[in-house]
């Protein structure tokens, strides 16, 4: 896949276009540049006549639609905690953005409490930016979105375990107060960024769309939490809210789906540390 990636021209021509448009000629400069395995996007900073900016190319039509929605309507309250959005050629799948400082949260910075404790404040912003919605019907769709995955993916996951798997999600379909609020949903420090002051920001809103607000615990709950409730505990009192019942209920059924979806997301992309990672969590659903 990183084969088939865009050639860097398309990023700097971005840039250097965006520039243009607000008066400013002249050469730009590559600064840094961010490529992942998955070669799902490519993103650089840039050096230019109006100063530095981030081109991200992103390969899934569908994830630069909603990045750009997410971008428009909602991260403009965040200011600058995130990036925000100069320009967008959705159909180059090309967007430029404001540069925010720091690095990814990663190492000792994912693990520490008062990090989490800044990402949840932030998270309470961005789903405050926009009115909650009532969907009385999530769940139930959450359960089929979950049996669909089931049948899909029925080899890759011992069929007791299945089972077992939609027994634990199953009393999700009661629930009937949820609220849809703009969530990022891929929420967890690889989207962190800490600055050398330990400020946090938070980046890429490809995957976001309205949904419970417990669901942008699922990152966080299959990884940097496990073992560890004073982050959790941290995070929690940042965003000023603790999972009731039926959050708990809505988190537990996502996780699910999230960790099937992994499983074979992994075994297709040959990506056996985060198909092991995915097995682990549903080893722990399926145990109760």
């Amino acid at each position: 896949m990183l084969s088939d990636l865009p050639p860097l021209s398309l990023l700097l021509g971005a840039a250097a276009a965006w520039s243009a448009s607000t008066g400013h000629g002249g050469a730009v400069e590559l600064v840094e540049e961010w490529a992942w395995p998955h070669g799902q996007s490519r993103v650089a900073r840039v050096r230019t006549g109006a100063g530095d900016v981030v081109v991200k190319w992103e390969r899934s039509a569908r994830n630069v639609e909603r990045e750009v929605e997410a971008l428009r309507r909602y991260v403009p309250v965040l200011e600058d905690d995130a990036g925000q959005l100069l320009a967008a050629d959705v159909d180059a799948h090309v967007l430029v953005l404001t540069h925010v400082p720091g690095t990814l949260a990663a190492g000792a910075a994912a693990l520490d409490p008062d990090v989490h404790r800044q990402a949840g404040a932030l998270l309470a912003r961005l789903h405050a930016s926009a009115p909650a919605v009532p969907d009385e019907w999530y769940g139930e769709r959450l359960l089929t979105e979950l049996d669909e995955k089931i049948a899909a993916h029925a080899d890759l996951v011992d069929a007791a375990n299945l089972v077992r798997l939609r027994e634990v999600a199953a009393p999700v379909a009661d629930v009937r107060s949820v609220r849809l609020v703009p969530a990022h949903r891929d929420y967890g420090p690889r989207n962190w960024l800490v600055d050398a002051a330990g400020h946090v920001r938070v980046i890429d809103f490809a995957h976001s769309e309205p949904s419970p607000w417990a669901v942008d615990l699922q990152k966080l709950t299959m990884r940097e939490w496990r073992g560890r409730p004073e982050l959790e505990a941290a995070f929690l009192e940042g965003y000023g809210r603790v999972p009731d019942d039926e959050d708990r209920l809505v988190l537990r059924a996502y996780v699910a789906l999230s960790a099937l979806a992994t499983i074979a997301w992994s075994v297709a992309h040959d990506d056996p540390g985060f198909e092991a990672e995915a097995r682990s969590v549903l080893a722990e659903l399926v145990a109760g």
